[in-house]
This record gives C-alpha cells, structure tokens and sequence, in this order.
C-alpha cells in the first residue's frame, strides 16, 4: 500500500480513458454499454478542449451506405470502392485491415452521432472527391453531442486533470498518475486498461492551426512503456492558414472557404504579385493536392519570394469588389442557416476576411495540422502493450503517407472500436500489483522543475524546440538538416530539460508555466523520433517531403518505420504495410507522378 500514501487522493476503475472528446466521449460510451466502470480524465473541460471543438467537421462514409441513411448517396459508389480510394490515396502505406474497420464502422458511428442530436447540415464532396462522401457538421456541434451522451450515463469524469505517466507491472498496463491543474494535487488512478484519446502533439511547432493542448502526451507516455509507435515522420501541414495579424494565427477559415465552390475564384500570390501556381500546377492551380500547394509556396518563400511574416498571399482582388460583396453575402447566408452554431473563426472571422480582400491580400501559409503517425495499434484499437488502446490522432498506421479522408470519422470509429474492445480485455484481467518505486520515480521527475532555484525556463526552452521544428522539420526536409535537428533535440532532451525551473509561482495551483514544464518532456520526444524517423526515410510520399530524396521508391520505402524505446535507446524496425485486397506496386515514381497515382480515384468516371 505504499504507492497509495505517496498521492494526495486515489481513485480505482476498470478502464481509464485519457481524453474526452471524438474519440476519448465515444470509448466511455461504448465502454458503459458493454458494462465497465470507466472514468474520463481531460486536461480541460470536457467539450472545450482538444482539436475536436476546432473541426470543420466532417465526416465521411461511402455513397450507397449514405443512402440507408437517409443522404442523397450515389449508386457508383459502395464500401469497396470506398477502401480501394483509401488505399491508393495514402499510397499503399496504411493498414488495410484498418481501413477496412474504419469503411466498416463510418456509418455506425454517424447512426450514433444522429441519435445523440448531432446537427447537420448536408451531404456532399468535402474532400474533392468524385462522389459526395461527406457529412458535413460543426466541430461545436459534434463535441455538443458527445458531451450530453456522457452526462446522460452518468459517465465519471475528472476534468482539469494531466494524465503525467502510465503505470507499468509484470509487462502490462495497471494505472497512472495524474495532476489535478486547478488543486495541484496528485492522484494516483488504479485500472485494468487505459485508452489513450490525446490527441496530436502539434504544439512541438512555432506555426500549427491544432489549439495549445495538443502536446505529444498520449504518444509519448506510450513510448515511455515500451509500446511500438509507427510513421512519426508523416506530419501534415495545411496551405492557406493565416499568419497575419497575430489574433487570428493558425485559423484554417480561409483554406476551407477556398475548397468550396464559391471559394475556387482564389488565387495564391507571391511578392512580386505572381500566380506562381502556375507554374507548379499548371492545370489544377490553387485546387491541386495539400501537398503540392504546400510544396510551392514553401518554395516561392525560400526563393525569397514570400510576404513579410514568412508566407505567401490569399488574393481575390482580381474579382473586383462587386464580385467580393457577392461572395460575403453567399458566406453570410450559409453562416446563417447552416453554421451560426459553429465557432467564431466561421461566423465572425471569414466574412470579414473576405471583405477584406477588397483592398488588400492576405497573408498564409503551411502550418503543422496534422500528425499522421502515433502509437503503433492494430484494426482493434490494441497497442503492443497489453492493456493500452490508442484511439484517434494519437494512433498510427491507419492513413498511410497521406490523411486525406475524414480525420472526424477517424477518431469516432476508434473511440467506438477502442470501447468495444478495451472492455473485453477488461473482463479477463485483475487489478494487479502497483510499484510504489515507479511511481516515486513519477512524482520525484514532474516536482524537480518546482524545486529548481534556478535553470532553464519553459518559455525559453519551448522557444528552442521551436527554432528547431520550424527551420530544420518543416514541410520540405532535408538530410543535413534533419542530422543537425537530432543532434540538438538529443541536447535538450538529455541536458536543457533536466535544467528546467518553474519562476513565476512555486504554488502548484493553476501553475500552467509548471504544467508547460511537463509538457515539453512529451513534446521533445515526439519531435526527436519524428526526426529521426523522417532522416531514416530517404524518399518523398504522399505528406512526406526530402529535397535530397525527392522520388517515391515503392521499392525499397514501401514500408513503415517502426519504433521503440528499449533500455534507454530507440529501437527502429521495419515492417510491410498489412495487405488484405489490395497487392502493394513496385517500382520508383517522381514524386508528382505519385501524387497523380493517389489522387486518380478523385478523377475516375
């Protein structure tokens, strides 16, 4: 019982669920369905936090299945058609066995949603696809539902509470310990499983459209245990995200506006006020892939071609200001009948940034999104650690090179798998041993920063962490830089880290500068093994882009890098993405060509 007088409180469940929201909200759904006492811990409010709040949203199923639902879906289309899409698109990397959970279980997850209230405004093409596949909804709106579904069952929730490591016994997963932000007391949580639904770890970037919490937490304690983690160099960035003015950095309104119909008048601009899509994309222009119109306007800023801040300009000017008042109205009237209960960015934002283009373009540019791989899980949500699920962004081996459908369904079809299956593996197990010395060894870490008089500074380190990641591990990487990233992301992790120094307040309530210490552990590793992974693939895929080794080499990188940690070093493995249907092609291909190869399923009659 020694491990229980080193906490201020403890707290015993079956099944713990780190994170609340798409994913963590439809795993304790689930979880309470099949009979399991789970408790939901989430470092804000349950609703408020995390990337689900911020989504567009949304979500994808196949057409002819839309039509049982009610959707105007379209005969050409079925689940198969569907899965060979996912596939292609994320040029053969993904795991099929996962695809096919997820063409699966996309329509019983918008059964779910629409039972729970969900609003929605329509069917239709949200990913340029051919065919309608989308449902689109409000990120606001999702989460809303989610919320009430929890609350209905009465489903115990710790909010404002860290989730700081898991506890390990006999090779398996038997707790965790926790931080109360707004008490500064520690609770020691006592549990048979654990999901982790955490999230991305998209602050470890200066620029990144994901909001604060998204630190690495989830993948990085995986990584702690000795779980496998897979293709942490597939980081996506998004074109078109605002940089200037400061209030509105990281908002993705205007990306989104210019995928819609009223919105491909858009046209991206250099300095010198040219079309330089056309010269990178000559046919599709500002509606080419993600990847290529974030490609060129990287390019366009190093050739010294880019705005003030570092981007490249949204321009509509050429329309005239009569065309520009049009599309205001166009946008305020959807607002109105389909989005007024979305958040500010849309109703608020967009129109007056349209407005705007009158008289002047906008500055944008590429902004850490989304985070392609995570914690190595299999179609059932299970880790290589006995015990730990992993649901939603913080997962890998779904996508592939490239997410290109729903990332909204994504984290509701592995919320609702990880509930059906975390409770089995609940049922068979007993609450075992804790060792008081693991978690002696927690506390003694997470307090140091506390204890320092003096050192490093989280604001100053966070900032280090930056100037790496934003110079040497943006969009377009390359061999030498990504050597010299590793080398000094190793110095931190090893030497800064363990110098770190709360200031601001030794009290441990509502100390976020001490929570910011403690994050930066998460962050530093995710972005160490993103980096060593990304010098290990030497070729270009799908999100996945070398200067030095531009071509896609089916031959020699069809593969996924997998790693681990094991006695204090990465262990680095490779492994052939799981076939089920669909045979893996050969041969080298430049990287335009296989851009081509993923995005022909949107082009086929």
């Amino acid at each position: 019982m020694g491990e229980e007088k080193l906490c201020d409180r403890v707290v015993t469940t079956d099944l713990l669920i780190v994170g609340s929201e798409g994913a963590g909200g439809p795993a304790a759904i689930e979880a309470k369905k099949q009979g399991i006492n789970a408790l939901i811990v989430t470092k804000g409010k349950i609703g408020q936090c995390g990337a689900s709040q911020m989504a567009g949203a949304d979500f994808n199923l196949d057409g002819k299945t839309a039509k049982t639902l009610g959707f105007s879906g379209d005969d050409r289309d079925s689940p198969e058609r569907f899965f060979e899409d996912i596939v292609r698109e994320g040029l053969y990397l993904g795991n099929q066995k996962m695809i096919e959970k997820y063409v699966e279980y996309a329509p019983k997850v918008m059964k779910g949603l629409m039972d729970w209230g969900m609003r929605i405004y329509g069917f239709e093409s949200v990913h340029t696809e051919e065919m309608a596949r989308g449902i689109t909804a409000a990120g606001t709106a999702w989460v809303k539902a989610i919320r009430k579904k929890v609350k209905e069952l009465n489903i115990p929730i710790l909010e404002d509470t860290m989730v700081i490591d898991l506890l390990m016994s006999d090779g398996k997963i038997v707790g965790a310990v926790a931080l109360d932000i707004k008490t500064g007391e520690t609770i020691l949580i006592k549990c048979k499983a654990v999901i982790l639904a955490t999230g991305g770890w998209q602050m470890a970037y200066p620029f990144t459209t994901g909001p604060y919490d998204l630190t690495g937490d989830g993948v990085a304690m995986a990584y702690r245990t000795g779980a496998e983690l897979i293709s942490m160099e597939m980081v996506q960035f998004c074109p078109i995200t605002l940089i200037w003015p400061p209030k509105d950095r990281g908002s993705i309104s205007l990306y989104i506006f210019s995928g819609l119909e009223v919105g491909r008048m858009v046209q991206l601009l250099n300095s010198r006020g040219e079309r330089f899509m056309e010269k990178y994309d000559p046919k599709n222009l500002e509606q080419s892939t993600k990847e290529i119109v974030s490609i060129a306007s990287e390019l366009e800023v190093e050739a010294g071609r880019g705005g003030p801040h570092g981007g490249i300009y949204f321009s509509l000017k050429h329309l005239g200001a009569q065309t520009i008042d049009f599309i205001v109205q166009v946008a305020q009237k959807r607002v109105k009948e389909e989005l007024k209960d979305t958040r500010h960015e849309f109703t608020t934002l967009l129109p007056e940034l349209i407005a705007k283009c009158k008289t002047e373009d906008i500055e944008v540019g590429n902004a850490a999104h989304y985070m392609g791989g995570g914690v190595k899980v299999n179609e059932n949500t299970e880790t290589t650690i006995p015990g730990l699920f992993a649901a939603g962004e913080c997962s890998g081996g779904l996508w592939g090179a490239v997410r290109v459908a729903s990332a909204c369904t994504e984290v509701g079809v592995q919320g609702k798998v990880a509930g059906e299956f975390a409770p089995k593996y609940v049922k068979r197990v007993k609450q075992a041993w804790i060792n008081a010395k693991q978690v002696k060894e927690i506390l003694d870490r997470m307090n140091k920063p506390l204890q320092r008089d003096k050192g490093i500074k989280p604001n100053e380190l966070q900032r280090k962490m930056h100037e790496i990641s934003g110079k040497k591990m943006g969009l377009i990487k390359e061999g030498k830089l990504l050597k010299e990233a590793i080398e000094e992301l190793k110095k931190l992790l090893n030497e800064d880290l363990e110098k770190l120094c709360v200031t601001s307040t030794k009290n441990r309530e509502l100390n976020y500068e001490w929570i910011r210490a403690i994050e930066l552990r998460n962050m530093l590793t995710c972005l160490y093994l993103s980096a060593r992974a990304s010098l290990i693939r030497e070729e270009s895929r799908g999100e996945f882009y070398r200067r030095d080794c531009t071509h896609t080499d089916n031959d020699n990188w069809l593969k996924n890098i997998v790693m681990k940690q094991k006695n204090g070093d990465v262990e680095i493995k490779f492994e052939k993405p799981v076939v089920t249907k669909i045979s893996l092609p050969s041969g080298k291909l430049t990287y335009q060509e296989a851009i081509g190869v993923a995005i022909a399923s949107l082009k086929r009659q």
